[in-house]
């Protein structure tokens, strides 16, 4: 599968919108010319229509060209040796000027032509401003034969080139690094990844967001960022109530780092079991979107409440519930359950659900009559651990009696995710029983396995 997708858009606005709200993709360009050789992309650049190219090399303009490798490292000195190669382009003396009759309303008349350099149509020089240029280009190689990188060779060499259209809005990942935040914890999300499951979500501004299993309240923090309306959930009562005391000694918990990014603080946060939601049973369609990260047992194990008759509860403030370990099964079940009711027609449930490549199977993937799958989506994190960003989508009202009854068609199993934990730190053993050494024999690109 090729890392670059072809997409038709309505406009450059819808463009820039679009990769204000992506983390997945790095860029959109307006492609001039693609090609499988210098050579034949040079053909193809010069064949490029003039209308197309003519505004953004006339003159009083100013651009730079960034070459971007894939696959493959290019050497800052091969850098220097391709953007000289694109001296056809001519961009230093000039695209077609403003000349009467040529150039109405912003495009050239049909047969101006592409100008080059000597002509009289082209007054002035475009300039090169590496730091806050009008306009980017972009040459990018796809070269994946070349070096053993461990990537899959599904496409061979390719050189591409166009102007920088739109860019994804990086900076929001400095911006929430986990490491400038003062509430955190061991399976605090990173921030990527909570935005990722934002969009996935499709969560907007005014959207009523709910998180289960919050903890530190890394998803809601991307969520706020979005506009929406957070609440969460965790069955852990210190987490919500008690935080920790940062560096400096002082006391920080979720509503700090709310605070800290000046974002609007969460609608609530309650301690309340999955397993025994608290919502009333008339409690219906009121969430845009559910977002989570259940606890699968890798890092934190799940828990949930049970009842022991002989403790004596003297102070209700100060007692914690008796807890038991909550097998992932009957987690998802209760989470799909929960999300199905709550949620309103359209809206959606997002959550990682753990997986092994050497287990995995479609036949364990959850599922409820309520909610529809989307999109299963694949994070590797080791050779034996991955985990699936599962997305779905309520299509129908939650009818209680047709949950009852699927459920009961579909009773919980121990899943093979539930013995996960046992399998990741179990050593491996070859077809002989042999252990086998991973390291020594994994391939290495740059100093890192692949």
């Amino acid at each position: 599968m090729s890392p670059f997708w072809y997409l038709t858009v309505p406009s450059e606005e819808v463009a820039r919108r679009i990769c204000e709200r992506t983390m997945l993709i790095k860029h959109m360009i307006d492609l001039w010319g693609e090609a499988s050789t210098f050579e034949e992309l040079q053909a193809a650049i010069q064949a490029c229509p003039a209308h197309k190219r003519a505004p953004w090399g006339r003159a009083g303009t100013s651009f730079k060209i960034v070459v971007d490798g894939w696959g493959n490292r290019i050497e800052m000195p091969e850098q220097v040796k391709l953007i000289e190669r694109l001296a056809f382009l001519h961009l230093q003396v000039g695209f077609p000027g403003r000349v009467p009759g040529a150039w109405e309303g912003g495009a050239l008349e049909p047969g101006a032509g592409y100008l080059g350099p000597g002509s009289a149509w082209a007054p002035g020089n475009a300039r090169v401003d590496l730091k806050n240029p009008d306009v980017t280009f972009r040459l990018v190689v796809l070269d994946n034969d070349s070096v053993d990188n461990g990537l899959p060779h599904t496409v061979h060499k390719r050189w591409y080139f166009g102007r920088e259209v739109a860019s994804s809005k990086r900076g929001l990942i400095n911006q929430y690094a986990l490491t400038r935040r003062r509430y955190l914890g061991p399976t605090s999300m990173d921030t990527e990844m909570a935005f990722i499951i934002c969009n996935q979500a499709q969560v907007r501004k005014g959207s009523l967001v709910y998180d289960p299993f919050v903890g530190t309240g890394s998803i809601l923090v991307a969520a706020g960022h979005l506009g929406a309306y957070t609440l969460g959930a965790d069955i852990d009562i210190r987490v919500i109530r008690d935080g920790k005391e940062d560096k400096r000694g002082e006391r920080v918990d979720v509503w700090a780092n709310f605070r800290d990014y000046r974002l609007q603080p969460p609608v609530g946060l309650i301690r309340a079991d999955a397993h025994r939601p608290p919502w009333r049973d008339d409690l219906q369609e009121v969430l845009d979107a559910v977002i989570c990260d259940p606890p699968y047992g890798v890092r934190a194990g799940g828990r949930k409440s049970v009842k022991d008759d002989s403790v004596v509860v003297d102070d209700r403030s100060k007692h914690i519930v008796t807890t038991d370990p909550y097998p992932m099964g009957e987690c998802v079940r209760d989470l799909l359950d929960t999300s199905a009711r709550l949620l309103r027609c359209g809206g959606r449930l997002v959550f990682f659900f753990p997986a092994s490549p050497e287990t995995y199977s479609e036949e364990e993937l959850p599922a409820h009559p309520a909610l529809r799958l989307l999109a299963n989506s694949e994070q590797p994190l080791t050779s034996r651990y991955s985990r699936r960003l599962l997305t779905m989508a309520k299509v129908k009202p939650y009818c209680a009696a047709e949950a009852a009854r699927f459920h009961e068609e579909h009773k919980d199993t121990e899943l093979l995710v539930d013995q996960l934990s046992a399998l990741i730190f179990e050593p491996r053993r070859d077809n002989e029983g042999n252990l086998v050494d991973r390291v020594s024999n994994k391939k290495k690109w740059r100093g890192k396995a692949v």
